[in-house]
């Protein structure tokens, strides 16, 4: 087996998929096409904004078109894409138009996964291929781990369409009919770690799954992978939640701040931006920047390039190592200073802000 490992995420393989290897550089779009799907698993983390809503995000925006997700895709330097929900295949058709256009813009090369519970048939499966899709990965419902024979189709079907195929599940225990479905078709397996999230939590403490002290996996659920690297000429890959987020998502961030970073913004080894920002008082305040007049007439009088800081939304950006040169000339304008390191989405949450 040629493992590899990290002592700081905790995950593991002996096979990836070419899907996985493009996710590993942060290089892959993720693609929510709905969050609406006719299961209800007990260990399902997605959020409220998203679970049962039909709605589409790349990454972490939310989107409402094509371009939109072409715009995503572009802004991380985008290698692939996996399509997920939800259960995708309830929106077939938008799946299939954003396969085309996703490999319409980047190319042939453009490798494309997609996830899904269902058992698409081999018209499906054929009509998915000839839009460009290039790997499966299948998750049957827990009442189906115990026997092969629905996964087996499956994956037969999907190997005969010209698929590369898989299999995904959570490591929540033993499923040898996944193990041997797997095996007898020459496909792969991903394991997930078992992840705590604010919609699932009641149902896993009340079956007595208990989580990490740190982190939001669930105790014993990398041992239950473990199991799995002991059978014989079995292909699989371990992804920790950690992983997911100190590799997979700091990666995509790192390659988004790259390439959407201003030119006053400062990107970071974590991924995210860091700036200044100028801020009307508290009692001059107010969207239309008025209460910024003062400093926005100071930045001119100093010189400071136009490129280097911008006024929206009632607040100045503006170069962090620019600012805090000029922080004596700004201090008569009553307006406040402040440094700011924010995740590079439009919209994206602040990390933290430092006062001037």
């Amino acid at each position: 087996m040629t493992e590899w490992e990290s002592d700081l995420t905790g995950s593991f393989s002996s096979y990836l998929s070419p899907g996985c290897r493009i996710c590993r550089q942060g290089a892959s779009l993720v693609l929510f096409v709905t969050g609406v799907c006719e299961r209800d698993c007990f260990y399902c983390p997605l959020s409220e904004e998203r679970r049962g809503r039909d709605v589409v995000y790349a990454n972490e925006r939310r989107v409402r078109s094509d371009l939109e997700i072409i715009e995503e895709a572009k802004a991380i330097g985008a290698l692939g894409t996996g399509i997920t929900g939800g259960e995708p295949l309830l929106k077939r058709d938008f799946v299939e138009r954003s396969i085309r256009s996703l490999k319409r813009e980047f190319g042939g090369d453009h490798h494309i996964h997609l996830y899904t519970g269902a058992r698409p048939g081999p018209s499906s499966l054929r009509d998915l291929v000839e839009a460009g899709l290039d790997e499966i990965r299948f998750h049957p419902p827990t009442s189906k781990w115990s026997e092969p024979r629905w996964l087996s189709k499956a994956l037969r079907d999907a190997k005969s369409a010209g698929l590369l195929v898989g299999v995904e599940i959570p490591a929540i225990g033993p499923a040898p009919g996944v193990v041997e479905a797997v095996l007898k078709n020459d496909a792969f397996l991903n394991l997930n770690e078992l992840e705590f999230s604010e919609t699932n939590q009641l149902a896993l403490r009340g079956l007595g799954f208990r989580s990490e002290e740190l982190g939001c996996g669930a105790v014993g659920s990398e041992s239950v992978a473990r199991e799995h690297f002991k059978v014989e000429g079995l292909r699989v890959h371990y992804c920790s939640s950690a992983f997911k987020d100190a590799v997979q998502l700091r990666e995509r961030l790192k390659r988004r701040a790259e390439r959407t970073a201003r030119p006053f913004d400062l990107p970071t080894e974590d991924g995210t931006l860091i700036c200044g920002v100028i801020l009307p008082s508290d009692q001059t305040g107010g969207a239309d920047g008025l209460g910024l007049a003062p400093a926005v007439e100071r930045l001119k009088r100093l010189g400071v390039p136009k490129e280097m800081y911008t006024l929206s939304d009632g607040r100045i950006e503006i170069a962090g190592w620019i600012l805090e040169d000029i922080v004596s000339y700004l201090e008569d304008t009553g307006c406040r200073l402040a440094l700011e390191e924010r995740y590079p989405i439009e919209g994206g949450p602040v990390v933290e802000r430092i006062p001037l």
